[in-house]
This record gives structure tokens, C-alpha cells and sequence, in this order.
């Protein structure tokens, strides 16, 4: 199979090291165009989440394109990002569209079994489809992709329980306060991971004071949604002295909170601890805000205990989820495999045609056989010739046999001089 995954994520790479990766939609987009014009890059998807950075894509090549790839990073980011992939990870057939598919699955999440990485997957494809880098044979592996992620989480519970960062992270606070019940909380990010953190914490019984954002006509909505006053970009900094968890989530490229702006705060809190929680890739927080007296911060690699434990009690479901998993791809394997072979039975069909054609036409003629018998006997006959090769290739699919079956076919019949009839330029197609 000419499929490809090549890339780095939150098990092999460190967030200070995919923050630099990141791509924005601006970035994507510029990406994606520089792929479509790359003549070693036949089909490509890029997925750029906080825990992953990987391109899924379709290569004739003999090797995997990752020069190219990382050719295409480097333009768009206008810097080396070569050092970023020092632990990225090469799959080419079946192994990447199994990839593929438990990332769908959301088996090779942080928090295994989230929701939001099929969205964000489901995204990346509709990227890749309006660039015009998606064609028919990555189109068929995203289509499979996203239903057997919707597939896992419909027929297993795989996701229940806290599945989702903002989640996960509440569920960290938790751990820290005990039960949220009057500590203060400021939101620095309205999109859609900010949002979600709300929500766990209102549920969690926190006290949201502030949500922070830079538009005032989505913030402020919120804000008055979950009972907290909304403040600028340039307000928060007063106000984070009267909280005790900062959690932040924003699109910001930079970091957002500075270690001298929290060392300001700090000098009038009189040793009360603040708290960070930083879900943001690139970071939010400056990383350089941990070495403050009663300052704690936490990202989202530190996420990964409590995704850990939450995990163990959902072992059985992942389980069946990986079973689901594997069953699609040795599907999706089958098909590639018929298609494959689509070519030379196609020269077999033709050749089986032919010589009804040439043996029977002059027995129909004399026997004054009508057309429409003599098209329907002749399909009858043509049927139960090719019926038994269709049925032991489409069982040879299921285990990666075909290619013996056709072989044989070739051999036995030196089908390579017959036309392929879909073939109308008249080559020969050969499979």
C-alpha cells in the first residue's frame, strides 16, 4: 500500500519541543499548498494538535518522503525545524493506516479514548480536501479513519469518565485542592478547549471569576454564562493576585504569562500558592514562573498521570476498541488489495469476452439465435467462468494473498498482451 504517517507526538516528544511545530491555520494552509506542488508527495493530510504533529499521505516513491516534509515545515516556519523530529516516527503500508486509524480511534491520545481529536482529525481532512492534496485513495483511508472512530466510541464506552483534557485537567486541580469549592479560577482562552474547561469546572463546583480573552464579542457571552466577569488581555494582569488557579488556553504563538508579571503578583499574595495549568501548545506560561516561590505550574505533558489512572479503569473497553481497530484495518487492507487487482482481472474479463466472441458468434448465427438471448447466454457463461477467480481472490484479499492469484493469471494466460478495457489511452495498466 502506497500510505505513509511520519511525524512526532506526546510520547516521543516533549510539548517544549512540538510547541515549535505547531502550525496555525495560516500555516497549514501555506503547508498544504507547498505538498500540492512537491512531485514526491502524491496525497497528504497534516494533523497539528497540542499532543501531535503528523502528515498522513500517499507516496509512489520507494522511500518515505520526509525530506520533503521537513523541507515543507522548515519554508513555512521560516526557520530549521529539522531538531524537532529527531524522535519522529516512519510508517509506510498497513502499519500507517494503522496508525491512522487508532489515532482516529483516539487509542494513541493522551487522554485515550477523547473526543476532540476526531474532530480535529475530521478537520485536518477538510484542509487537505479544499487544498486539493486529498484524492481518491487518501479520501477512501480518512472516510474509513473517521467511521471507525465514531465506530469505537458508539459500540464501546472507551469514553467515558474524564476523556478530554479540559477534563483532566479539573480533575488535576482536584487533586491539588481536594474538592473545588471556593477556590477562585481565571480562564485565560474562550475557543473551544477553554470552553470545555469551563464547563468541568462549573460542574466541579469552582468559583469562575474571570474569563480573559482578546474578542469581547465572544467573551464576554461566556463570561456571563458561567457567572464571571470578563476581562481584556490587558486587564487580566490586576486581576490574578484574587484568584488561585490559572488555567489558560489560548491561540497565542508567545507566552502569554510572564515570569515578571507573576513575580509582581507573588510579592503581594503573602505566600498564598497560585496554581498554573497550562493547555495550551505553544505554551501560555513561561516556563521560568516554576522556579517562584508557591508557584506551581503544570502543562499538558503533566497531564498524562492522571490520563494514566483514569485509563486503568477502562481497560476492557480499550481493549475492544483495539480489537474494532485492528478488524478495520485488515478491512481496509482487503480493499486496497481487490483494487489491485482490479487491473488484471480486468485483462482476464476481456480475455474470457474475446473468446466467447470469436467461438460462439458463428454457432449463434447459424442456430439464428436473437441478440438478446445470445447476450444473455454469453453473460451466463461469462459469469460462472470468472465467478469461482472473484470468489479465491476476494478470500485471498483477507489474508494479503493476491498477489500469488494474479501472478498465476498473468502466467497462465499472457494476459499482459490483452488490453485493459478501462485503459483508454491502451496501455497496459499492468498489475
Amino acid at each position: 500500500m502506497p500510505f505513509f504517517s511520519y511525524g512526532i507526538h506526546h510520547k516521543n516528544t516533549p510539548v517544549e519541543v512540538r510547541e515549535k511545530l505547531a502550525l496555525n491555520a495560516d500555516a497549514l494552509k501555506r503547508a498544504l499548498v507547498l505538498a500540492r506542488e512537491n512531485p514526491g508527495i502524491e496525497e497528504l493530510v497534516i494533523l497539528s494538535t497540542c499532543n501531535r504533529v503528523e502528515f498522513y499521505g500517499v507516496t509512489d516513491a520507494a522511500e518515505m518522503p520526509e525530506r520533503e516534509l521537513k523541507k515543507i515545515i522548515n519554508d513555512v516556519l521560516g526557520r530549521s525545524g529539522d531538531e524537532c523530529f529527531r524522535a519522529a516516527e516512519s510508517r509506510r503500508g498497513k502499519d500507517a493506516v494503522r496508525h491512522i486509524f487508532r489515532v482516529a480511534a483516539g487509542l494513541e491520545s493522551l487522554v485515550v479514548g477523547e473526543n476532540e481529536i476526531l474532530g480535529q482529525l475530521r478537520e485536518a481532512f477538510r484542509s487537505a480536501a479544499e487544498a486539493g492534496t486529498a484524492h481518491s485513495l487518501l479520501y477512501r483511508l480518512m472516510e474509513k479513519a473517521l467511521k471507525i472512530g465514531k465506530d469505537v466510541r458508539s459500540q464501546t464506552r472507551i469514553n467515558e469518565g474524564a476523556v478530554s483534557i479540559p477534563s483532566v485537567a479539573v480533575e488535576l486541580a482536584e487533586k491539588i485542592f481536594g474538592r473545588l469549592r471556593n477556590e477562585k479560577v481565571m480562564v485565560l482562552g474562550t475557543g473551544e478547549m477553554g470552553t470545555q474547561t469551563l464547563r468541568s469546572l462549573k460542574s466541579s463546583g469552582a468559583q469562575i471569576r474571570y474569563v480573559v480573552s482578546r474578542d469581547p464579542a465572544a467573551g464576554k457571552p461566556v463570561a456571563v454564562e458561567f457567572g464571571a466577569s470578563w476581562l481584556s488581555m490587558n486587564e487580566w494582569e490586576d486581576k490574578m493576585g484574587q484568584v488561585d488557579i490559572l488555567i489558560t488556553s489560548t491561540a497565542s504563538p508567545e507566552p502569554v504569562v510572564s515570569r515578571a508579571q507573576v513575580e509582581r503578583v507573588m510579592k503581594e499574595r503573602r505566600q498564598r500558592p497560585l496554581f498554573f495549568i497550562d493547555i495550551a501548545v505553544p505554551r501560555d506560561v513561561d516556563p521560568g514562573v516554576q522556579e517562584l516561590d508557591d508557584v506551581y505550574l503544570y502543562n499538558i505533558d503533566d497531564l498524562k498521570g492522571v490520563a494514566q489512572s483514569n485509563l486503568s479503569l477502562r481497560g476492557s473497553e480499550v481493549a475492544a476498541a483495539e480489537t474494532m481497530t485492528e478488524e478495520a484495518v485488515t478491512a481496509f487492507a482487503g480493499w486496497m488489495e481487490q483494487l489491485s487487482a482490479r487491473p488484471t482481472l480486468s485483462r482476464f474479463e476481456n480475455f474470457v469476452g474475446n473468446i466467447l466472441d470469436s467461438e460462439l458468434e458463428d454457432l449463434f448465427r447459424q442456430a439464428g439465435v436473437n441478440d438478446q438471448d445470445r447476450d444473455r447466454l454469453k453473460q451466463r457463461i461469462r459469469s460462472q467462468i470468472l465467478h469461482y477467480p472473484h470468489e479465491k481472490i476476494k478470500e485471498a484479499s483477507r489474508n494479503g494473498g493476491v498477489r500469488r492469484y494474479l501472478e498465476a493469471l498473468h502466467s497462465l494466460f499472457s494476459l499482459e498482451k490483452i488490453k485493459d478495457p478501462r485503459d483508454s489511452s491502451g496501455g497496459e495498466n499492468k498489475a
